[in-house]
C-alpha cells in the first residue's frame, strides 16, 4: 500500500509540474502553442460502498466489472483530466487540440488497458494506472462548422453508458455496457452539419492499444439532434477478430420532458463468428424531485443464449436486471458534489447457478461518495 501511495504521489507531483511549465513565463525560443485559454483541467473522484446478498469477500461479482467488491469500501477512480479545444483563431496552432483521461485506482486495472505495479503472482495489483483516452484533436474549418479529426485513444462511440462515474445516473454500470467496447485505438473523423452529427474511424481490436492480427475495425455513427435536448444515434462497429468478423450496433434514443423527467432507451446487437450472437435492450428514467434530489431508474433485458464459452459450450441464460438510484446534491452551491444510494436486482433465466453461492438472482446495496472539478 505505502509503494501504492509514493507512486500516486510521485505522478501527482509530475502531474502539477508539468502543468505550471504550461502556463510558467513564455521563454524566446518558446514554441507557439497557441490560445492556451482554451486548455481546461478537470478531477474526480468516485469511492463506494457494496453490499451484495451473495457476495463473496474477494471474489469478483458477476455482471458489476467496475464495481466488484462485496462488503467493502473502495476508492474506484481518480481521475485527471486534460484537455486543449481547438479553436478557428490567429495561427495554425489554435487548430490543433488533445485530450488525456488518465485514471487512477482499483477501476484502471478492471477496464483491461493500463499499466500498473504487479504482484508476485505475476497479477495487477491495486492502484494500476489507466490512459483510458489520449489523443490529438485537430480542426479542419470550413463555411459548414468544421471537421474534427482524432488520432490516439478515444471512448466508445457505442451504448449510452460511460466510463466515469459522474457521467452516469446510477453507481453500478448496466447489463449492456459491458458488453461493448470502452475504447478504440486509431483515427476518428466527426463533421456537423445543422441537426445531423456524422461520425467515421478506422481502429485496431476493440479496447486494445495493439492489434494482433490485419484486421482493423470500421467504426460509424449517425445521429439527430432534436429539441429539448432530444438526440437519435444510430452506431455500427465492423470488423475481424483473429480471422473471424464481429459486428456492434446500437440505436440509442433521449428525450426530455418538462426539464424534469429525461428517459433513455438503449438497444445493442452484437454478432461473432466464433463466439455466436447476443442482443439487449434498457430502459432509463432520470427524474428531477427538487434541486437537490433526484431518482434514477433503469430496466433491462440481455439474450446470451447463444453465446459460447470457453469451452464451446451454449450459455443459454437471459439476463435481467433492475436498479433504483438516489441522488442526492446536499449543498446547492456544490453541483460538483453527489451522494448516491442504490438497489440493484439482478435474476439469470436458464442457469440455476449463475451468481455466486449458486444462485440465479442476486440483490445489491450501494453508497457511492462523487466530486469533480474542472478548472
Amino acid at each position: 500500500m505505502r509503494n501504492t501511495v509514493s507512486k500516486f504521489s510521485l505522478m501527482m507531483i509530475a502531474a502539477v509540474l508539468l502543468l505550471g511549465a504550461q502556463f510558467a513565463a513564455p521563454r524566446a525560443n518558446a514554441l507557439d502553442l497557441g490560445n492556451l485559454e482554451s486548455v481546461g483541467l478537470g478531477f474526480s473522484l468516485d469511492t463506494t460502498y457494496q453490499y451484495v446478498s451473495n457476495g463473496e469477500v474477494g471474489e469478483g461479482i458477476t455482471e458489476r466489472g467496475l464495481y466488484p467488491e462485496h462488503n467493502d469500501f473502495s476508492i474506484d477512480a481518480f481521475t485527471l483530466s486534460l484537455e486543449k479545444v481547438p479553436t478557428v483563431g490567429e495561427g495554425v496552432a489554435d487548430l490543433i487540440g488533445f485530450r488525456a483521461d488518465i485514471l487512477f485506482g482499483e477501476q484502471a486495472e478492471r477496464l483491461g488497458f493500463g499499466f500498473g505495479s504487479t504482484a508476485d503472482s505475476g497479477d495487477p495489483t491495486d492502484g494500476a494506472v489507466s490512459p483510458y483516452q489520449a489523443y490529438i484533436n485537430v480542426l479542419v474549418p470550413s463555411e459548414a462548422g468544421g471537421l474534427n479529426i482524432y488520432v490516439g485513444q478515444f471512448t466508445t462511440l457505442a451504448g449510452w453508458e460511460l466510463i466515469e462515474a459522474k457521467d452516469n445516473t446510477n453507481i453500478t454500470r448496466s447489463l449492456l455496457f459491458y458488453r461493448i467496447p470502452f475504447a478504440h485505438s486509431g483515427v476518428r473523423a466527426t463533421f456537423s452539419a445543422g441537426s445531423l452529427d456524422f461520425a467515421l474511424g478506422l481502429s485496431n481490436d476493440w479496447d486494445a492499444l495493439d492489434d494482433d492480427n490485419d484486421g482493423k475495425t470500421f467504426e460509424s455513427q449517425i445521429a439527430l439532434n432534436f429539441a429539448n435536448d432530444g438526440w437519435l444515434g444510430v452506431t455500427g462497429y465492423f470488423g475481424d477478430t483473429d480471422g473471424e468478423t464481429r459486428s456492434l450496433i446500437t440505436v440509442v434514443g433521449t428525450m426530455t420532458l418538462m426539464d424534469k423527467l429525461t428517459l433513455i432507451a438503449d438497444f445493442e446487437y452484437t454478432s461473432h463468428e466464433a463466439g455466436g450472437d447476443r442482443w439487449g435492450f434498457a430502459g432509463y428514467a432520470i427524474m428531477s424531485l427538487s434541486d437537490a434530489v433526484s431518482i434514477a431508474l433503469r430496466g433491462e433485458y440481455v439474450d446470451d443464449s447463444e453465446i459460447l464459452d470457453d469451452d464451446g459450450v451454449m450459455l443459454g441464460v437471459e439476463l435481467y436486471e433492475f436498479t433504483s438510484t438516489l441522488i442526492l446534491t446536499p449543498f446547492e452551491s456544490m453541483g460538483n458534489f453527489e451522494t448516491r444510494l442504490e438497489y440493484r436486482y439482478d435474476k439469470a433465466d436458464g442457469n440455476d447457478t449463475y451468481f455466486a453461492e449458486e444462485e440465479d438472482q442476486q440483490h445489491g446495496f450501494a453508497v457511492q461518495l462523487l466530486y469533480w472539478l474542472e478548472v
